[in-house]
Parts: structure tokens; sequence; C-alpha cells
């Protein structure tokens, strides 16, 4: 709350009645009552706080929703904002480290997107432990949004349960930059409008900061894209389409090379218990990762075979450039999904300058609308456990 103490001049009274509220035409101030202590801006009761719990209290326009919002969740001390009526905002809200954002069944409507933060440095810690439970996402065009609804960068111990997030096929539901500890639960990520036929935007994308992949950093600070990958994220029990469902990013080619290095690869990501479907690129990509488990999904490609590569079902591939050392520490397990893609369902390939380490591709059930026999596909691997799986013409 420091910033709501410096904008303007703020009055306490102790009242005795809970209808009585005194007002004070400097600005925002905080009124105790019996029913908790009402919290003002612009002379209007914004939330009703007791401890560290705001209640908040829609405005009139959505300018001042979001500004009021974001009053209440600057800051670094811990606390909770409790969103319990539909709210319209202008643009983005900007949570302060150690929030908890409960939105319920609620729907928030923006005219850009919904939550993003802006790293002053290239540190997973530079912003901490963000906890968004509940809402509908959304923005206000028809059609949604052709950006990011929630782009969280350089930050640890985020976690996102039970929200519905909706946005183009040409956007991000959830964009996530070089980020650690991060856990997506029980979240329905959906595009809306028309998808190209040759779109490979993805609703939940695993990121890496460079300049091509991380453009709103890059504008920000050339130091804060270094490639810094992403580490230790885990998607469970999601339903998400989008052009592609989830894709874990690597670095472009050209000036971009320098980005693609064993220290740029990502790892320990985790896929359990989804529903992923693209619609004209893979459902699942997980580009230039070292290690990654993905189990007990249905995952689903609608994208044409003569789409090559990009209707595969789920792809895991390292690109050109110097990849990590193949140990058999680094693992991709892919394990009791059900696959359904277009040339493979399952496809596994190192392009880069090794092999990968260990993969295991066991009891799934996987199809291919090229043929059974190119089902599933595991090249340029140390060590390969293919076992138990159950293929098909689809």
């Amino acid at each position: 709350m420091r910033k709501l103490r410096k904008i303007l001049l703020s009055t306490i009274f102790a009242l005795t009645v809970s209808t009585t509220f005194f007002t004070n035409t400097a600005g925002t101030q905080t009124v105790t009552a019996a029913s908790g202590t009402a919290v003002t801006f612009k002379r209007k009761v914004i939330a009703y706080r007791t401890g560290s719990v705001y209640n908040f209290v829609p405005m009139w326009n959505a300018a001042d929703n979001r500004r009021a919002l974001n009053l209440l969740m600057e800051g670094n001390e811990k606390k909770v904002i409790n969103i319990n009526n539909n709210v319209h905002i202008d643009t983005y809200l900007r949570p302060g480290n150690n929030t908890t954002i409960n939105a319920g069944k609620h729907t928030i409507t923006s005219d850009k997107g919904v939550i993003i933060n802006d790293p002053t440095a290239a540190s997973y810690t530079n912003f901490k432990n963000l906890t968004i439970n509940g809402g509908i996402w959304k923005n206000s065009s028809s059609s949604e949004l052709a950006g990011t609804m929630m782009r969280i960068s350089y930050s640890s111990n985020i976690s996102i349960n039970n929200a519905t997030v909706y946005t183009n096929y040409k956007g991000h539901g959830i964009e996530l930059i070089s980020c650690s500890n991060v856990v997506v639960n029980n979240c329905i990520l959906k595009a809306q409008g028309k998808c190209s036929k040759t779109c490979v935007e993805e609703q939940l994308q695993i990121d890496l900061s460079s300049p091509t992949t991380a453009p709103g950093l890059y504008r920000l600070s050339k130091k804060l894209c270094n490639g810094t990958p992403c580490k230790n994220i885990t998607v469970k029990n999601c339903t998400i389409q989008g052009a592609r469902g989830i894709c874990a990013n690597f670095a472009g080619a050209g000036n971009e090379a320098k980005y693609r290095k064993a220290r740029n690869y990502h790892s320990n990501i985790t896929i359990e218990n989804c529903n992923v479907t693209g619609i004209s690129a893979e459902a699942i990509a997980l580009f230039n990762t070292k290690s990654a488990t993905v189990k007990n999904c249905r995952i689903t490609t609608k994208t044409p075979k003569n789409r090559n590569s990009y209707s595969v079902g789920l792809a895991v591939a390292y690109q050109k450039g110097s990849a990590p050392k193949a140990t058999t520490k680094n693992v991709i397990s892919l394990t009791n999904n059900t696959v359904k893609g277009g040339q493979q369902g399952i496809f596994v390939r190192s392009n880069a300058s090794k092999k990968l380490g260990t993969v295991i591709v066991s009891g799934n059930t996987v199809s291919a609308k090229k043929g059974k026999k190119n089902a599933i596909m595991v090249l340029s691997a140390k060590k390969v456990k293919i076992a138990k799986n159950k293929t098909k013409k689809w």
C-alpha cells in the first residue's frame, strides 16, 4: 500500500456505526467501521479490509477499476484481493509480490489483457508469490485479444487455479517467460474467433527471453533478453484449445542463434491429466526442452497431414544449435496418453548438435492420419524405451 499512501493524503477515522463514512477531498483514505476498514479512492469505497484481506468494491468505470485494483495489489506485503462481482477494466492489472487474487466465478473483462508484470532484472526471483484463483478472464471484443492475456516473466512461485482465459487464435491465454516453479491447475484456455490455416500461436506459451520470443521485455530493457529459459513448470487438469495448445518455445534463426545453447534449454516441464487440442499446428510442442513428462493426457491435432511437422500431435524436438550433453539423467517421458496426429502422433527428434538423453514412450494409444507405422517415431536419443503402446491409423 506504499503508493496508496504516497499518491494522496489519507485520513483515518474510528467509527462506531457502519453506515457513516467521512470523506476527504484530498483523496484516498481508510475509515474503520463495524464491517471492517473501508479503503477509498476518489472519495469512493474501493474495498473493505480485514487484516491483509481486501474485498474489492467495483467503481463506475473501467479505468478506475483498474487503478483501484492496482493500488490494492501493489507492494511486497502479503495481501489477498477478493473480487466478488463482475468487473470491467481498461487494461492490464499489475500485481505486486505476495499477492493472491480470488475471483471465484466472476468475469473480469478487459479492453486489452488482464495480468502483466514488468521485471526490472533478469532473475527468477524478480517477481514472486502470485496466486490467481478462479475468474473468467476475457477481452471486451467478441473475437477476443490477438495478444497475451496473462504475461508473467522472470517470476517464481506462481499458481493459477480454476481460471478460464479466453483469447484470439493469434494470441496467448498465458505466457510464461523465464519463469521457475509455476503451476497451472484446472484451467480452461480457449481461443475465440476464426483460426487461419497457417496460424501457429499457442494458448499456453512456455518461453525463453530473447528479442523475438519476448518483444515486450525487449522494449522494457535489452538486458532482460538474455535467453533465460523456464524450469519446473507444471500444467495439470487443464483443457486447452488453440492454433497450438501448449508450446515450449525456442529462439529464432539469424541473430537469435546465440540463444540456441544448452543453458537456454527448458527443464522439468510436466503436463498431466490435460485435454489439449491444436487446430492448425501441434497440440503440444516441446522445443529445446531437455527434461519433460507428459502423462494421462488426451492430445489431438486437427491440422491436415499436409502441414507436415505442424500436424504432429505431440512433438519433442531439439532445434539447431549447441544442445545439452546427451545424458540418461535428462528424461523425456511420454506415458499413458491418447494422442491423435497427422504426419505422426508422437514425434521425438534432435536437429541439434547432440542427441536427446533418455526417451520413454509407453502405455500410449497413438493414431496418425498418415498410417499406423507413422504413429510413433523416436529419433536421435541416447537411450530409448518404447513399450506397451497401441498404434492406429486415424
